[in-house]
């Protein structure tokens, strides 16, 4: 519980600095913050990122005052830090699906964040199949893409994964799928400042791709199947406000771990799914 409670006094935080341009990787590493951690539990108990949140507050109060119509639209985007005024209309209508001057219209019917809750309940039943299993550190060869921290969204390594399957390059990396997994993994972590995503596959061969390595540990390994863009986010989601309360274990979250063993494609109903949860034992 001491997690939530962290990430209630960060919602605080952004709530103080709302109308700031929140450096979010400078202000966790001066908490002493793991970023990928964070990140993670963050965004499976609230449902989207810090950057995204502030964005979406931001964006639901300025849609009051729209709506109040006591301040000219320059003036309230200006308040909220936004000196372009075709640039935040993009993003509101990106956020609420209409352009600023139809809010009178719309106000009740629009998806207005103003405060956020986020229901924990510890399973009895569990939703997903798991099991337990040590494994040692093994090769992934594949491609690797880097993304800004304050910006990165959850969502960016499925558009990713479908840009390489687009190109034939999925095609091309399972071809060296020598190793004793079988797939496509996906992994998420925090180096050098950046959220780096490793798109590959276990493979003993010399190749032109690029190279990493797993960790050594122990993982809980869920099972499910579907879009990945969608079902993914569920299981973390089951994790981290369900599954985890009732076990007794630490949880590993520097770095995130997917399996995906697709048919034609990924967006396939049938593609098959692992979550490796990492666990600190």
């Amino acid at each position: 519980m001491e997690t939530i409670r962290f990430v209630e006094r960060f919602i605080v935080y952004i709530e103080d600095h709302l109308r700031e341009n929140i450096d979010f990787g400078e202000v966790l590493e001066n908490m002493g913050v793991e970023q990928k951690s964070f990140m993670t539990i963050f965004t499976s108990l609230v449902g989207m990122t810090p950057s995204q949140y502030q964005e979406k507050r931001c964006m639901t109060e300025i849609a009051y005052e729209v709506y109040q119509g006591h301040r000219r639209l320059v003036d309230i985007t200006k308040y909220y830090g936004y000196r372009d005024i075709d640039a935040f209309k993009k993003v509101y209508r990106r956020t609420f699906g209409i352009p600023v001057h139809e809010t009178e219209r719309h106000i009740k019917k629009m998806d207005l964040l103003d405060y956020i809750s986020f229901e924990v309940v510890p399973t009895k039943k569990p939703k997903y199949p798991s099991y337990r299993s040590f494994v040692e550190s093994f090769r992934l060869i594949g491609i690797a893409q880097y993304f800004d921290i304050n910006s990165y969204q959850p969502d960016y390594k499925y558009k990713f994964l479908k840009i390489l399957e687009r190109d034939g390059l999925i095609d091309e990396i399972l071809r060296y799928n020598d190793g004793f997994v079988k797939g496509i993994f996906v992994q998420e972590r925090f180096i050098d400042g950046e959220m780096e995503i490793f798109v590959g596959t276990a493979s003993y061969q010399h190749t032109p791709f690029d190279e990493t390595f797993t960790e050594s540990m122990n993982y809980e390994i869920f099972e499910t199947s579907g879009d990945p863009g969608a079902a993914i986010d569920k299981v973390y989601e089951y994790i981290f406000r369900r599954w985890h309360f009732r076990e007794d274990v630490n949880m590993t979250c520097d770095f995130s771990l997917e399996l995906i063993k697709p048919t034609y494609s990924f967006e396939d109903p049938g593609t098959k799914i692992q979550v490796w949860q990492a666990l600190d034992e």
